[in-house]
């Protein structure tokens, strides 16, 4: 494969453009939270509530990725993303408290996120075969990285210039060409593969998978937790700048574009080492073992040094764990339930992301940031014990075969 064809490189504008809307939401909109009088409390209530609804919401999700056409799906859901920031702009143009606005800027974002994510893996192994897995996703995630978070940094310093609405505005061409983008990718699109029931009956399929694929649900929900981590410190960030060190929105900028700068190094990292699709596993564990290391060094050195370093360290291992994740699902699993795996992924995401938010919220309001800082520290940690404690992907095929031969 070439390393940028014609449809990966449409797949790269799309998700950049629509990446703008992401960095606003995801990085803008928390800093602006959270410098307000109060406002680490009410972005913690927020966030917390937003993903216990995406929680509910994403295992249904899963049907519909894998029931309709997924090059269509991807257009409907930027469309509805545009539909979303209309209404954004309309809060911010009439006399509505500002928080309002940025409260359904930030859950129109975390909910095209949140479907997003699954929806694009399916779409991509639809589009390319197993040998060009791990580098598509390579160059997604790098190009997913900066255009989120130069994004999310631009905004946060052009927000008093140039004003919300605008901001939004930008924001709605950007998804309209994102829209375009896909619409001119050249794909035969596969018949639906499966035909939905009811919303209860399609939620009891996406269980009945993830329990017939018990070892690499497990790996893949243990992986994903140095993405929570990092997620957790989009509300810690904010509130450990501005309220435990006392440092301006332009330090927090620079935290995420170091941020994006790991993440860079990352992709970097796996395009260019060859790794076999049998060490994905053995991979995935080490590197969420590095990265709780990482974490419980943050909680150790709660400095503005510290958050600067660890903020690069957090980028490159998060992006590696997430392409070696992602490779791993589209290598193991069937194009027909893949998109019921990737959902069932964001509802563990998205339920930790709410747990550990609410616990995180309670921490900073009666404690302070630090307790909070160790409890993100904890989850990773939690993660690579449990990895430790299972077989290695050899010992269970040899296992199988053993079971076999008797």
């Amino acid at each position: 494969m070439k390393t940028l064809d014609r449809t990966l490189l449409l797949l790269l504008l799309s998700n950049a453009f629509a990446s703008v809307g992401i960095g606003v939401a995801m990085i803008a909109v928390p800093w602006m939270l959270a410098s307000m009088t109060g406002g680490g409390v009410l972005f913690g209530v927020l966030i917390t509530s937003a993903n216990i609804m995406l929680a509910i919401m994403t295992p249904w999700m899963g049907a519909f990725i894998d029931s309709l056409r997924r090059k269509s799906f991807m257009i409907g859901l930027r469309a509805a993303f545009i539909a979303g920031l209309s209404a954004v702009l309309f809060l911010a143009l009439v006399d509505v408290p500002r928080e309002a606005a940025l409260v359904l800027y930030y859950l129109m974002g975390a909910a095209f996120y949140a479907i997003n994510i699954p929806l694009r893996t399916a779409f991509v192994q639809e589009l390319y075969d197993g040998s060009a897995y791990r580098r598509v996703n390579s160059i997604l995630e790098i190009e997913n990285q900066v255009a989120a978070v130069m994004t999310g940094g631009i905004a946060i310093l052009m927000m008093e210039r140039v004003g919300l609405p605008m901001i939004i505005l930008l924001n709605i061409v950007c998804v309209a060409i994102a829209i375009l983008c896909i619409a001119a990718i050249n794909h035969t699109a596969n018949a639906a593969a499966m035909v939905r029931k009811s919303p209860l009956q399609d939620i009891r399929g996406g269980i009945a998978i993830m329990m017939r694929e018990r070892r690499l649900s497990i790996i893949l929900m243990v992986g994903s937790l140095p993405y929570v981590t990092v997620i957790l410190y989009t509300y810690l960030h904010p509130v450990a700048l501005s309220q435990l060190l006392s440092l301006s929105g332009d330090v927090y900028a620079l935290v995420e574009v170091l941020f994006g700068v790991g993440a860079i190094l990352g992709g970097w990292a796996i395009l260019t080492v060859s790794i076999p699709t049998g060490r994905l596993e053995a991979m995935i564990r080490v590197l969420v073992g590095l990265f709780a290391s990482v974490a419980i060094m943050q909680a150790l050195l709660p400095t503005k040094a510290a958050f600067l370093t660890v903020a690069i360290l957090f980028g490159l291992l998060n992006a590696v764990v997430r392409i070696l994740r992602q490779t791993l699902l589209m290598d193991r699993a069937v194009p027909s339930e893949i998109g019921r795996i990737g959902a069932f992924l964001q509802c563990w995401i998205m339920s930790l992301r709410a747990i550990f938010l609410g616990g995180l919220t309670a921490l900073v309001a009666g404690f302070g940031v630090v307790p909070a800082l160790w409890l993100a520290a904890l989850l990773p940690l939690a993660g690579w014990i449990v990895l430790r404690t299972m077989p290695t992907d050899e010992d269970s095929r040899f296992s199988r075969s053993q079971e076999a031969l008797q």
